[in-house]
């Protein structure tokens, strides 16, 4: 497991301040979603996978771009789950990854218990790992 910037800054003695509000971690589970518009009409629909994943958040990775503020609905398999985890979020933002992949930051617009609960998880594992706890 690599170390972010904000890590490698603050063994280097400098630090800077974090501005989400929830931690992520890295993941790598496998996400379908489909993106509606104001009526409720599906407009597209695809795969992708989740790059990071908080509380409050979570960044994908698909073939397709999405537009800003666009509303999707993600369905997300989590491990231990018999069935995929639905949820509905908002395009924060959308980035070419230069590979022809986008990288979208999708804000959680519903609090699914099952996501939390997996969130909290992955939290405790890494924290393990790096020894914090």
């Amino acid at each position: 497991m690599g170390f972010s910037v904000k890590h490698y800054l603050r063994i280097r003695n400098l630090t800077i301040k974090e501005r989400r509000k929830h931690s992520r971690v890295e993941t790598n589970n496998l996400v379908s979603y489909i993106c509606i518009d104001d009526r409720g009409n599906k407009t597209k629909k695809g795969r992708g996978k989740a790059i990071n994943i908080s509380r409050g958040g979570i960044l994908v990775e698909t073939h397709g771009s999405f537009e800003w503020q666009d509303i999707l609905k993600l369905s997300i398999d989590i491990e231990n789950e018999k069935h995929l985890i639905s949820i509905k979020g908002k395009v924060i933002y959308c980035n070419a990854d230069g590979f022809g992949k986008f990288r979208t930051g999708i804000q959680l617009l519903e609090t699914n218990e099952k996501i939390v609960s997996f969130v909290i998880n992955l939290l405790n594992a890494h924290s393990k790992l790096l020894g914090i706890v």
